[in-house]
């Protein structure tokens, strides 16, 4: 369960058995009922009726009102599960009473409350609705031809535009009993357009077809067809989540643990430039019920691919066939669809293993052109998976051709031809701990090797250049040495090593994408700032993404964050600190940017554009770019602005900050952590500061609240005077004025004192618009400056001697 401190203070096709004289034909699939199950969801046939007049639904904190006729979906299995509503009526949705969310809904709608009439709605659910629309059904009334219709577009359109399989959803909340059970409305016709509602109790929509998983049950969601996005206008917890002040994580509603995972990954015909290219891949997963009377299991596979260009529908991993037990199962996977769902034949109960076994292909692989011969996924979603970031052990078998070379995760047992072939090559890779992601790059790849010793043991280095003219000048040399300082630094720094190898990979892109033991990243082989700041972030996300990774979306930034701000502390330490001063300086620089809109520049800045925890919901039509520059670039600010808070003011360590990042990347190694479990290690380690101690803090959570949970943006401005005290004191005395940061921000401030050749640090407690101040100090300063190394995060800081 989880608790939020911030949350108190914001407040198929149907088979059918055939007789023949006394002869029965054999059943040549299992599982018959539930396909027929779901082609009759699928069908959403209307047959009955019912006229309202100013009825009200309540679900969640939408209200809906509807005068006029309901045409009912035919009971399946003795159950309504849609309806479609002609007539007039109203809705009101109001975001929760917490000032980001507010924030969002503002930014689409100009207002906090999405309020709109409609003239047509299309519902579908396996809740209880039917008890409070369906009374007086008159079952023997046909639906019109504009009822039809609005079904007939109904599911094709949220396929394509959101990748939803509503009936597929359905289909698993009757098959696996779920309570309570799911509610979606589309309605159109009204000053709002089309848009679409959603409750799901279980959270898979939200985290299958969206990537929010944060605990948000309630949706509010409208697509934007001319930039192929869909507006978010609301993703918040259940009104009953909100009343508790208590939020249980979307993976506690997980419904098995992927196990591991035995892959054969046929590359052969993975990419044909002239030609739709096929990626295969057969895989046996092992999976253990994490609930009793499991049957049907959802798996999230495709996500981020768009509908421009007929994408999603062309370019997905579309699966073939799924076996249990050696026998055909039932599985769900239509064209358009972000996901997959298969049903075993018999309920399993909780604790109880099984294996299924699955086929896909698709055109997957990138057609990027740079490096013509090479293989990536298009992203990390091109196998099935179930949850969010799940831990799973992986046998990787890949089958290509002989003159190419394949770099993935894990240790590498076996390379040879494959078996009774001359043209084939096989390469197999085995990662025996338990991880969230696996990736691959392939093509005509140049190997280069390098062991280092440390103090963990030996770990093999590996680089992978392209056979080609622009990477053939490659300096692989430096990129292992590098590496390897890298990897020294950071398990120094963050903790041991865990793994024998570390390998990467060159790729064609702007950005480097991390997995355990494996980097796919662009070249780095040149000795710059950028280039060990690239190299730093991208080792580093060996620990903060890999070790430990996130538990939600909402969470991202602890990967991200923690992640930039590693590669700026490795710029310092192996090039020099002026080039971590201007890394710094260019990362301050970007978060003062605004982002652009498709209406043009917003007028709010990166820093100011929602909160850390929202991390990619941010980025949409209205604020393009908001990710990368909030949550790695914002992030990585603050988490120096957490180092300076670290730091001993007397000796300028920041031994303690490190060892608080030991501590925490120690207790959630190979676990997913959130920003509270963060929170608790940060502030438990902080309490024992010279900071703390010196302001009476007795943890973080302040912090926090500003700068995670809330999005200011403030400047700083110091005046001060110089006075005469006793015994040849001086005196420093000023005010510190603190503006956008609201009238109850708190935060200690470095004022940098020079006195020839040395320097003293002095913090001062500043709290609201303005704080005086009154420091003694043993003689007069040739210079005081407030924050000089820009420790922390403003959009200007200034200091003024009166």
């Amino acid at each position: 369960m989880r608790m939020f401190k911030w949350l108190r203070r914001n407040i198929g096709k149907v088979f059918l058995t055939l007789f023949f004289s006394f002869l029965t034909i054999p059943l040549q699939a299992q599982g018959i009922e539930d396909r027929v199950l779901y082609d009759a969801l699928k069908k959403f046939e209307l047959r009955g009726k019912a006229s309202v007049s100013n009825l009200t639904l309540k679900r969640d904190r939408a209200e809906m009102t509807f005068t006029g006729d309901f045409y009912f979906a035919a009971p399946v299995g003795g159950k309504i599960t849609g309806a479609v509503f002609i007539g007039n009526g109203t809705f009101k949705a109001a975001a929760p009473g917490i000032p980001y969310e507010e924030d969002i809904m503002r930014r689409f709608l100009n207002s906090a409350s999405a309020e709109s009439d409609f003239k047509t709605a299309v519902l579908r659910f396996s809740d209880d609705t039917p008890d409070f629309i369906g009374k007086g059904n008159d079952s023997n009334t046909a639906a019109p031809a504009d009822a039809q219709k609005l079904v007939s577009d109904f599911e094709p359109r949220l396929l394509k535009e959101a990748g939803i399989n509503i009936s597929a959803r359905l289909t698993l909340s009757l098959v696996n009993q779920e309570t309570p059970g799911v509610f979606l409305a589309q309605f159109d016709k009204g000053k709002l357009g089309r848009f679409t509602f959603l409750v799901d109790a279980q959270a898979r929509i939200p985290g299958t077809a969206f990537r929010i998983n944060g605990g948000e049950k309630t949706l509010l969601f409208t697509y934007a067809a001319y930039t192929y996005q869909t507006d978010m206008w609301m993703a918040t917890y259940s009104e009953a989540d909100i009343a508790k002040q208590q939020v249980r994580y979307s993976d506690e509603f997980d419904l098995v643990d992927t196990v591991n995972y035995k892959m054969e990954i046929d590359l052969r015909n993975a990419r044909k430039v002239a030609q739709k290219g096929n990626l295969i891949t057969k895989m046996q997963i092992d999976f253990v019920s994490l609930a009793d009377g499991l049957k049907a299991v959802p798996m999230r596979i495709n996500e981020g691919l768009t509908e421009y260009n007929n994408y999603r529908r062309d370019n997905s991993m579309r699966i073939k066939s799924a076996q249990y037990e050696g026998k055909d199962i039932l599985f769900i996977q239509e064209d358009w669809e972000v996901g997959l769902t298969f049903v075993l034949p018999k309920a399993v109960n909780k604790g109880e293993k099984f294996q299924v076994e699955l086929l896909l292909e698709g055109d997957y692989i990138d057609r990027q052109m740079m490096f013509a011969n090479g293989l990536y996924p298009q992203n990390n979603t091109w196998y099935p998976r179930h949850g969010y970031l799940q831990r799973s052990t992986f046998n990787l078998l890949f089958r290509h051709d002989k003159n190419e070379t394949v770099a993935s995760v894990g240790k590498r047992v076996r390379e040879g031809i494959w078996p009774d072939t001359k043209s084939d090559a096989l390469t197999e890779y085995v990662m025996d701990s338990p991880i969230a992601q696996v990736s691959f790059a392939s093509g005509k790849l140049k190997p280069s090797f390098e062991k280092l010793q440390m103090e963990s043991g030996e770990v093999d280095l590996e680089f992978y250049s392209y056979l080609d003219t622009l990477s053939s000048t490659a300096k692989e040399s430096f990129i292992l040495s590098e590496y390897g300082n890298s990897l020294k630094y950071f398990s120094k720094s963050f903790g041991p090593y865990p793994y024998s190898v570390l390998r990467g990979a060159a790729h064609p892109y702007s950005s480097g994408q991390t997995y355990p033991t494996l980097m796919v990243m662009q070249r780095t082989d040149e000795a710059s700032r950028n280039n060990f700041k690239l190299i730093g972030r991208e080792v580093s996300r060996q620990w903060w993404g890999n070790i430990v990774s996130w538990r939600s979306y909402r969470d991202q930034w602890l990967s991200e964050g923690f992640a930039e701000y590693s590669g700026i502390l490795y710029t310092g330490q192996r090039n020099n600190m002026r080039a971590q001063r201007d890394i710094l300086e260019a990362t301050r620089f970007q978060v003062t940017l605004k982002p652009n809109t498709d209406q043009g520049v917003s007028n709010v800045r990166y820093a100011e554009s929602g909160p850390l925890i929202l991390g990619h919901r941010l980025d949409s039509r209205k604020s393009n770019g908001v990710y990368g520059n909030l949550v790695s670039n914002k992030g990585a600010l603050v988490m120096r602005m957490m180092h300076y808070l670290f730091t001993d003011p007397a000796t300028g360590s920041g031994q303690a900050f490190f060892d608080m990042m030991l501590d925490f990347g120690k207790r959630y190694q190979n676990k997913s952590a959130s920003t509270e479990d963060f929170m608790a290690v940060a502030g438990a380690h902080f309490a024992n500061t010279s900071v703390a101690k010196q302001f009476g803090l007795k943890d973080l959570d302040w912090f926090f609240q500003q700068w995670v949970f809330e999005a200011k943006f403030p400047s700083y401005r110091m005046e001060y005077k110089l006075e005469s005290g006793d015994n040849g004191q001086t005196i420093l005395t000023g005010t510190v004025f603190q503006e956008n940061a609201g009238e109850n921000w708190f935060m200690p401030l470095p004022v940098v004192c020079k006195f020839g050749d040395q320097a003293g640090r002095v913090n001062i407690y500043v709290n609201g618009p303005q704080t005086t101040f009154k420091v003694p100090l043993p003689m007069k300063p040739s210079s005081v400056e407030l924050d000089p190394d820009w420790w922390i995060l403003s959009e200007k800081t200034s200091t003024k001697k009166k």
